[in-house]
């Protein structure tokens, strides 16, 4: 699973959506399952969107004339797609309330995959954090949700761009409410304009209790181009990889790279 903010996706002009498209196609095609933030164009997915693979897409999100969507791609042979629902936040807890998908994987394991872009601005760390603190009831939310064969799928990955670092007391606390919670990886992802990582924001958040997310030790995904070159053409954030698991406390299989091996230099 790849979770990618796509930099405003589907807005700019024609030759550098192109571009953008070609890019994020590339990169897309060898994961089951990409998570997307900051999507302007609810039809954008749907253009890169490698062949083989279902685009599921949000409802719109935001509280002013600023929308986004949350988008989430998934390989046809790999996943199939048991449900979708947009968290309800009848709180207004969210600035971008949560999207998620409940996906069966091939070994039959099940799971919600929920995205996340947190809220942003002037007003610091504090909203950001009640955001992460709101997570136990998003996660409680998917949990309970039933199919329509009436069961329920208890494991959720939420995964995205949460403008805080996972070492934020934001998560301590969240893993004090709801024990058993991790969050990682803690690696800069944020990529500015002059071609450097900058921030730690973008991570998954799951119950270690109840399945396994396993990371590289280098879990970023800049599609084999230099970061400067990935920062002009594709995100100012790093794609971040995970290998997602039904079970606890279990690894990825040794054959599997997740990110794969990518051609070119990556600084």
């Amino acid at each position: 699973m790849l979770t990618q903010n796509g930099l405003r996706m589907g807005h700019g002009q024609a030759e550098y959506r192109d571009a953008k498209r070609d890019g994020f196609k590339a990169i897309f095609k060898d994961y089951d399952v990409v998570n997307l933030q900051e999507v302007m164009d609810p039809d954008e997915p749907a253009r890169l969107t490698p062949a083989g693979f279902t685009a599921s897409v949000s409802a719109s999100k935001g509280k002013s004339t600023y929308r986004e969507y949350y988008a989430v791609l998934t390989r046809d042979a790999a996943v199939k797609v048991l449900d979708r629902a947009d968290y309800p936040d009848e709180d207004g807890a969210f600035a971008r309330p949560p999207f998620g998908i409940a996906v069966e994987d091939k070994d039959r394991g099940r799971y919600w995959l929920v995205g996340i872009h947190a809220v942003f601005g002037e007003k610091g760390p504090a909203p950001r954090r009640l955001e992460v603190a709101a997570m136990a009831q998003v996660a409680e939310f998917y949990a309970a949700r039933p199919l329509a064969d009436g069961s329920v799928v208890e494991r959720v990955v939420i995964a995205g761009d949460w403008n805080l670092p996972a070492t934020d007391r934001a998560f301590a606390d969240l893993e004090q409410a709801v024990p058993g919670t991790l969050v990682a990886p803690n690696v800069k992802s944020s990529v500015n304009s002059k071609g450097q990582y900058v921030s730690s924001y973008d991570h998954f958040v799951w119950n270690g209790m109840l399945l396994s997310v396993d990371f590289a030790d280098e879990p970023r995904d800049i599609g084999g181009l230099n970061l400067l070159q990935y920062r002009q053409s594709l995100s100012d954030h790093a794609g971040v990889a995970g290998y997602v698991l039904a079970q606890a406390g279990k690894p990825r299989p040794k054959e599997v790279n997740c990110p794969p091996a990518r051609v070119g230099v990556q600084s």
